[in-house]
């Protein structure tokens, strides 16, 4: 069995909804770019072999960064969508030779992310297929509306989790996933949904709210 655990950081994105001039991972947080806070966490994390990064094509700003990287961090072509980019990704270690490891999906812009609840998710999944993710319990509220914005339902919150990033997944069944879904043109707005659509059941792993 490969027991090989990969990561892979989505940083494609153009930070549209964050309306700043940069993509929100290489704003500043503390002095310091969101993407480096993010990468030196991961590399805490002592079982990941190596961390690849999706940047969008044309990316100016990576560059700049490299010299601030830890050396386990090697990057590539990401796509139009998250799904791409880390569909690319996947490709890109199955190229590699490592299909049968597996894979932690994670957001550039989470720098938050503690050590710990990662391990704690790789002990969790301890290899078993599906794999899982971390998430967090729903404390708020929740309302169903309908077109007219005027409440239709409050929706009982006893077994709503947010789902967070890492996500641990085996690479070729995640692969297999996305895959699928950009084929029948499926909205996957996490790794775990493209999972789900295989009929198979993720488990959940609380962690720290602040991820």
């Amino acid at each position: 069995m490969n027991t090989n655990i990969w990561a892979i950081v989505a940083a494609a994105g153009v930070g549209a909804r964050f309306s700043s001039g940069l993509p929100k991972q290489y704003c500043e947080l503390a002095g310091t770019p969101i993407i480096v806070r993010t990468l030196r966490r991961l590399t805490e994390v002592t079982r990941i072999a190596g961390i690849g990064v999706g940047i969008a094509p044309g990316d100016s700003a990576w560059a700049g960064l490299k010299a601030d990287l830890p050396p386990a961090v090697w990057s590539f072509t990401g796509g139009a969508t998250r799904s791409e980019t880390v569909q690319n990704g996947l490709a890109e270690l199955m190229n590699r030779g490592e299909g049968d490891a597996w894979v932690l999906v994670h957001d550039a812009a989470r720098p938050c992310v503690q050590a710990d609840d990662i391990n704690r998710l790789i002990d969790a999944v301890n290899y078993e297929i599906p794999g899982g993710l971390l998430a967090t319990l729903i404390s708020d509220t929740v309302k169903s509306v309908d077109d007219a914005l005027r409440v239709a339902k409050t929706v009982p919150r006893a077994n709503l989790w947010r789902a967070q990033t890492p996500q641990l997944f085996p690479v070729d069944l995640l692969h297999r996933a996305l895959v699928q879904c950009a084929d029948q043109q499926q909205e996957c707005t996490d790794d775990a949904q493209a999972i789900e659509y295989l009929g198979l059941q993720p488990g959940i792993v609380p962690g720290a709210d602040h991820n």
